[in-house]
């Protein structure tokens, strides 16, 4: 929210009676994002754009990424190297520079605990939505008047917030739809199971992010390889 100043970051252990946060006196608020608009802007963002530092978080799986599909990437010759190097940190490893697909991307979070990660991970878990009943939600689709209203019912001033504009992603819906375009049905059957608390506790459709607004059908052996994995 970048808003140090009038929302100052507070961790629930340090409250002498944390229960009170569940009370009536209290305003409960969170913005949420459409659960596929949130995981292609992650991919954008941490893996597609090179940005991030050498061996960081995001930049270790993306190299991760292109190893295992190291086929679809590199040469024989060039998958060899990481048969032959036991370095930790190789500077010059084929993986280095290569910005895997986004569909090598959805396979390998949603079969490897990479899943849980604060950019893409649901929100019924990842902020107890369940448990909190937050009696504000705010979306990112609504974000500027959701804010206002959000001032409005705290009572802060305009003066009080920071206005800088921090959530345009530069790409559009339509560039979204067709980056889901090119998954296959079992990865978008995946991607509706793992985000169907998501989808339901925040009425979102699914399917505003696929081309046409087509219908998927998903039976149970379009879910089996996800559910094995995480069983």
């Amino acid at each position: 929210m970048y808003q140090k100043t009038v929302l100052p970051y507070t961790r629930l252990r340090t409250l002498s009676d944390p229960s009170i946060v569940v009370s009536a006196s209290f305003i409960r608020a969170i913005f949420v994002r459409h659960p596929l608009e949130r995981l292609a802007s992650a991919y954008a963002d941490k893996i597609a754009s090179l940005k991030a530092e050498p061996f960081s978080l995001y930049d270790s799986l993306r190299r991760q990424i292109c190893r295992k599909f190291s086929s679809s990437y590199l040469t024989i010759n060039d998958r060899k190297f990481y048969y032959n190097n036991r370095a930790e940190k190789p500077i010059n490893e084929p993986c280095e520079k290569i910005i895997p697909s986004f569909e090598h991307f959805i396979e390998y979070i949603m079969s490897n605990s990479a899943q849980v990660d604060v950019h893409w991970q649901p929100y019924s878990t990842l902020c107890n939505a369940c448990a909190l009943k937050y009696n504000f939600i705010g979306k990112y689709e609504t974000m500027q008047e959701d804010l206002t209203s959000l001032r409005s019912k705290i009572g802060l001033n305009s003066t009080d917030w920071n206005v800088n504009n921090h959530f345009s992603t530069g790409k559009s819906k339509e560039n979204y739809q067709l980056m889901y375009s090119k998954l296959s049905n079992s990865l978008i059957c995946n991607l509706k199971d793992f985000y169907k608390e998501d989808l339901k506790l925040f009425d979102y459709r699914f399917e505003d992010y696929l081309i046409d607004h087509q219908n998927i059908k998903c039976s149970h052996q379009n879910y089996q390889r996800y559910r094995t994995v995480n069983n």
